[in-house]
């Protein structure tokens, strides 16, 4: 399928003719002719007011990939997609603590090329605490790849539930001990230490894969 005869079906999926669309966007009606006969390749400029108008996925029209519309939580600034993530709770950069509902609103933009594979598998919390400082500070909002295998974790900064608690610790694993060090990056932090007894009561749930630092 070329490019015109997708943006005629994008036509048909908003219901509207060539006309309306031309009046939509403040383009002329003679050019948008000649991009669904293929006659002319649409310009940034036409392609912009389509994604920001009706959430067409610009990377559909021009390849065929993917879907017509874009996700709820994908957004294209500039020519480039970003990710509108949600942002939870604060997890704790001291004591393991329970996780509270964050604000619904809060969100922060990710540009899709910096996350690898789904999208859906990354989350951001907000830090809370000093005790991964100054590499984490207080504040900074993590991005957190879902994971739930402890042999990926080893030496990397994670999200890990212990009990009914969360915290954000450095997750060092001794196979040969069965044992958990979660240890804190600043050194007036104590570790915490997982014992074989009580390792079934620890759940890693994702490796943080970058921090914005609040500004």
């Amino acid at each position: 399928m070329s490019l015109g005869k997708r943006l005629s079906k994008v036509l048909k999926k908003l219901e509207m003719t060539q006309i309306a669309l031309a009046k939509a966007l403040n383009i002329s009606n003679v050019v948008i002719n000649r991009y669904v006969k293929d006659k002319t390749t649409p310009d940034y400029n036409f392609l912009n007011k389509l994604t920001s108008v009706y959430n067409i996925n610009i990377n559909w029209l021009i390849t065929g990939n993917g879907s017509i519309f874009m996700s709820d939580k994908l957004k294209e600034i500039n020519n480039r997609q970003y990710y509108n993530m949600p942002i939870l709770a604060p997890v704790s950069c001291g004591s393991p603590q329970s996780i509270e509902e964050a604000e619904p609103d809060e969100h922060i933009m990710i540009d899709t090329l910096s996350l690898a594979g789904n999208f859906n598998d990354y989350f951001a919390f907000y830090a809370s605490g000093d005790s991964m400082y100054p590499h984490i500070a207080s504040g900074d909002v993590v991005i957190v790849k879902q994971e739930n295998d402890w042999g990926k974790a080893d030496e990397r900064i994670c999200v890990v539930r212990v009990n009914t608690e969360v915290t954000l610790k450095k997750v060092i694993t001794y196979s040969e001990r069965n044992e958990i060090l979660l240890q804190p990056l600043n050194k007036d932090f104590s570790p915490i230490i997982i014992n074989p007894e009580n390792t079934e009561n620890v759940l890693l749930i994702g490796i943080a894969v970058m921090a914005v630092k609040n500004l």
